[in-house]
């Protein structure tokens, strides 16, 4: 897939996306999440879908993977989404001969679709949305400290049980880097969290706090499969 030359800085992309919320690009998929700092490949090939992104890679490349919800069909219309979703930024892409699109989307924000616009004459959806921020305690990201020391020394015991497991190894240096409480979690949620209803939850928990609890205890259950017989127990918060 070619890469976008220079991405954008941060700032640059949340701007990006401020300036989308009033019609934004709503990419509507089964059983998928997407949480912010996480990327998210994705093959697109129906045709309305392939308008979608063309049509992003010819402006902003911002849009909202939006989940369906249960027994809706992506096949209708308006089929039924869960309403928060996760915007993103196509940091690669790759067009195929017959007219598909292989992309890499980049998440950056959760989003509440608010309205969804009516009669756009485009044959995908788009919505007004509200970006949502993370939610800290009074304290601020520092509060959380002691949360996010759980958090990494989980999963830094994950990848240790787990040593033939690259991508829980390269998950492990990364958390240790990252400083910010909400992108630990996030990237923590993204790479292990795997049944749909436990990712939505996540996606839709605003507040740091009881969202870093819940992917806590997520990997203290992989921890406790991981186990083998007569192992060490999982280290206690």
């Amino acid at each position: 897939m070619s890469e976008r030359a220079g991405h954008p800085a941060a700032e640059s992309l949340r701007a990006l996306l401020g300036g989308a919320t009033g019609a934004l690009k709503i990419f509507p998929l089964p059983e998928v999440v997407v949480f912010p700092g996480a990327p998210a490949p994705f093959h697109v090939f129906e045709p309305r879908y392939r308008a979608m992104i063309a049509d992003a890679l010819a402006g902003d490349r911002i849009l909202a993977v939006a989940t369906l919800r249960p027994g809706g069909k992506a096949s209708l219309v308006r089929a039924p989404l869960f309403p928060i979703a996760g915007a993103g930024f196509i940091e690669a892409d790759e067009r195929l001969a017959d007219a598909r699109f292989n992309i890499l989307l980049r998440g950056l924000a959760r989003v509440r679709l608010v309205e969804e616009l009516l009669d756009t004459g485009k044959p995908y959806r788009e919505f007004r949305v509200e970006v949502l921020d993370d939610v800290y305690p009074p304290g601020g990201p520092a509060a959380l400290a002691a949360e996010v020391s759980t958090l990494e020394r989980f999963v830094l015991e994950l990848a240790r049980r787990s040593s033939t497991d690259s991508g829980t190894r390269d998950l492990a240096e990364a958390v240790t880097r990252m400083r910010v409480p909400g992108r630990v979690c996030d990237a923590v949620a993204a790479a292990l969290v795997s049944d749909t209803a436990a990712r939505l939850a996540l996606l839709e928990e605003q507040d740091v706090g009881r969202r870093i609890a819940h992917v806590v205890q997520e990997v203290a259950s992989l921890l406790l499969e991981a186990e083998a017989p007569g192992g060490m127990p999982p280290p206690s918060a």
